[in-house]
């Protein structure tokens, strides 16, 4: 069934992606998204502002439905026109790079690469230099302690008479707890 054949109340019953559908069908070849979305817009008689909010809708309804394919440049087509073999190939656009940006490239920028791996040299043999010196230990790790000194928070005296108080002494403990 053609599209002109429809009547009027067809059309507003019929969704946005079936009369798409039916435009490139019609059509017969690929086709731009706004000449689409334009003649969507002639049949179903939709104002400016519904058919800003209904463009979005539809590009996203017809990138997920499988029978439309997307041309790239914003042309559209019916999946059904590209065996798949050939459409990866058609479909599909490489994009290559100038020769003048490869001229641009001056030889000596590209030594940053060499600089990375200098600095990181010198992290390692820092690394581990302080790797080894953690590892040695000399009499001067010691220096301010003497045998006996416990250092400030200890007291020796506190600790010596917890160790000497046995059995006989938990009375006067007891009495001190209370």
């Amino acid at each position: 069934m053609k599209i002109n054949e429809l009547n009027e109340e067809k059309v507003r019953e019929m969704s946005s992606m079936e009369l798409a559908y039916m435009i490139l069908e019609e059509e017969g070849g690929a086709s731009g998204y706004t000449r689409v979305m334009d003649r969507l817009t002639e049949l179903k008689g939709y104002t400016e502002e519904e058919r800003k909010s209904r463009m979005i809708k539809l590009f996203t309804s017809m990138n997920l439905d499988g029978r439309f394919v997307h041309l790239g440049e914003n042309h559209w087509g019916l999946r059904g026109w590209y065996p798949l073999d050939q459409s990866d190939e058609e479909l599909s656009h490489t994009v290559q790079g100038s020769d003048e940006l490869a001229e641009e490239i001056d030889p000596e920028e590209e030594t940053y690469d060499d600089d990375l791996v200098d600095i990181s040299d010198d992290l390692d043999a820092i690394s581990k230099k302080d790797d080894a010196d953690e590892d040695t230990f000399d009499d001067n790790d010691l220096e301010g302690f003497e045998p006996g000194n416990a250092g400030p928070g200890f007291d020796e005296e506190e600790d010596e008479d917890e160790e000497d108080s046995g059995s006989d002494n938990t009375e006067e403990s007891e009495e001190e707890n209370r």
